[in-house]
């Protein structure tokens, strides 16, 4: 394809236009113009176009093969990613020879499940470095450091929190653990539940059943007026957790929890909880969607469940979200964690060690040079 652009700017100029291409036989032929309007010349393509499908020959009546307007567009945005594509790789390539450090660098952050744009800024700041490993070592320590823990102790000071989230991340579960782990050090009669959850069948039934196991109090509410009656019924408690209703990013009922909350601004502390086994792209939505609370800080549950927790945690710390607890299991409330970076940072670099057992990607993450591209 640089080959065959390389021709076509050869022969038409720099402001040539790709049309069209196809695979002949071992070769690949392009249809180029210079001076393109879409609009004008589009009837003259279809009838060039429909020649070349049928081999050459005379002018004829492309009815039946011409291509749209918007075929012809699709097209040339197929080729624009391929030839980005393209380019990519070149860079790509260019850095494993003229920058292998960067290269080994951001490949071990990629295999650890780092995005690329967290992954530039932990290697920018340990770069330049007399060897790699040292420099490895330096990204590690950057990565360390930003994880932080959230600077509120919850199980000393009690208070009120909600925990928001999308269905399904166990929101619920973890308010039991959070419940039991509190109720184990004060008295379970310093605790209690409150329900927003009006939405998911036997949402309420799985707290009240979490609520009767551990002798704490459920109260259910549907209303600012009501949540606001209801905290302060609970006033003598040391903690109060509000199991919010669990809903879609993208659910529009989210703005009818958030007025809810927002009806407390400064009693409720905001709690979102993100499990290990959504993808990068739904914990980023799911981040910017409750970033109007905001939330205090970060719960990443259902560790015991994810491929990796890399992802993640660099959603988080892009955001630059605390973290308050972890959870790891089903067990209540064993399954609870506090924050220690260095047990996540040993998980990241886990899942890196992983990754290394397959032979090419080990060759990466030691910036051995990527051959050239014929």
């Amino acid at each position: 394809m640089r080959m065959a652009m390389a021709r076509v700017r050869e022969a038409l100029g720099s402001d040539a236009v790709i049309l069209s291409s196809r695979r002949v036989a071992d070769m690949t032929e392009i249809t180029a113009a210079r001076d393109y309007d879409p609009v004008q010349d589009a009837p003259k393509l279809q009838r060039v176009l429909a020649q070349a499908e049928q081999g050459g020959g005379e002018e004829t009546d492309a009815t039946a093969l011409s291509p749209t307007i918007s075929e012809i567009q699709s097209e040339l945005g197929r080729l624009r990613q391929l030839f980005e594509g393209e380019l990519a790789q070149l860079a790509w390539r260019d850095m494993s020879r003229n920058e292998p450090h960067r290269f080994a660098l951001l490949n071990r952050l990629e295999l650890a499940g780092v995005d690329r744009a967290l992954a530039n800024t932990l290697v920018d700041a340990a770069l330049p470095s007399v060897d790699l490993e040292s420099a490895w070592r330096k990204v590690l320590g950057n990565f360390g450091r930003r994880i932080t823990s959230w600077d509120y102790d919850l199980m000393e000071q009690g208070g009120v929190i909600a925990l928001l989230g999308c269905t399904g991340v166990g929101k619920t579960s973890t308010a039991a653990k959070i419940a039991a782990r509190f109720a184990e050090r004060h008295g379970r009669r310093h605790v209690a539940f409150i329900s927003t959850d009006r939405y998911k069948v036997g949402g309420q039934e799985q707290l009240v059943s979490f609520g009767s196991v551990l002798g704490v109090p459920v109260q259910m509410v549907s209303s600012a007026d009501d949540l606001q009656r209801t905290l302060d019924s609970l006033s003598e408690r040391r903690l109060v957790i509000i199991d919010t209703a669990g809903m879609s990013q993208r659910d529009m009922a989210l703005a009818e929890q958030f007025r809810l909350l927002n009806g407390e601004p400064g009693r409720i502390k905001p709690l979102l909880v993100l499990p290990a086994t959504a993808r990068p792209g739904i914990i980023d939505e799911t981040i910017k969607a409750f970033s109007c609370l905001p939330p205090a800080a970060a719960i990443l549950t259902k560790l015991d469940e994810g491929d990796a927790i890399g992802p993640l945690l660099a959603c988080v710390l892009r955001h630059r979200l605390p973290l308050a607890f972890t959870t790891h299991g089903q067990r209540v409330p064993d399954d609870l964690g506090e924050i220690v970076p260095q047990q996540l940072l040993a998980d990241v670099i886990r899942t890196y060690k992983q990754a290394l057992r397959t032979p090419v990607l080990a060759e990466r993450a030691q910036g051995l040079p990527q051959p050239a591209m014929n």
